[in-house]
């Protein structure tokens, strides 16, 4: 961090000094943070962390923005913070905070000034747009898809599911009640998996082959 002489700064402004180094390591080196001593505007950076950003040194005078800011009525009243984006000299876009402090009778003597270069975060919202973007899955509605480690947890998904709409087992359902279940397990894919009519004839109390005559039965109609 870069810091003024003591006595160059408004004695009030020296605590906030010490925070500049501080929300620097906080906030990265992507972000800028500086602090500006109002009473002396021609050179009022009088604290800076991560020049880099918009390549302002100690002593540097206030942006044009900064005086208008200080001229209009951004900070009128109470106000206190202010947002806004910015183009740095280098063309990179800079999001801009900017915190007035107030002495005792509530007059501006110092900016803390946030400065984040979000070239890192463009790029990064470029690249998740891209991706949630493509094959228009930006506005569509999950799938919501089991993941199972073996064969029985794919099997026992499935049958915990049905349960759920019927609100008891499957063993317990009627006749028209498992042909519904087959022909939905039918349309899930349910019977192409190796060992799949087996486990439903185990669930639903009926042998291999009554699962079988339901399946023909639902393929025929």
């Amino acid at each position: 961090m870069h810091l003024a002489e003591g006595h160059d700064i408004h004695p009030k402004l020296r605590p906030f000094a010490q925070l500049v180094q501080g929300l620097a390591k906080i906030l990265g080196d992507d972000c800028e943070v500086l602090l500006h001593d109002v009473s002396r505007l021609e050179r009022s950076i009088v604290a800076c962390a991560n020049g880099h950003v918009t390549g302002r040194p100690l002593g540097a005078p206030m942006s044009v923005y900064g005086l208008e800011l200080l001229s209009g009525d951004v900070f009128s009243g109470s106000k206190s913070v202010y947002i806004y984006m910015a183009r740095a000299n280098n063309g990179k876009l800079v999001k801009c905070g900017v915190i007035a402090i107030r002495d005792d009778d509530g007059e501006i003597i110092g900016l803390m000034c946030l400065h984040f270069d979000i070239t890192k975060a463009i790029a990064a919202r470029d690249l998740l747009d891209a991706f949630f973007l493509s094959g228009g899955i930006a506005d569509a509605e999950p799938v919501n898809e089991f993941f199972g480690l073996e064969i029985e947890d794919i099997f026992g998904n499935a049958f915990q599911e049905i349960k759920g709409q019927f609100g008891k087992p499957v063993s317990e359902l009627s006749k028209t009640q498992k042909k519904i279940v087959i022909k939905n397990l039918i349309n899930r894919g349910f019977f192409l998996m190796k060992g799949s009519v087996e486990y439903a004839a185990k669930q639903m109390g009926n042998s291999k082959f009554t699962i079988y005559g339901y399946i023909r039965e639902i393929e025929k109609d």
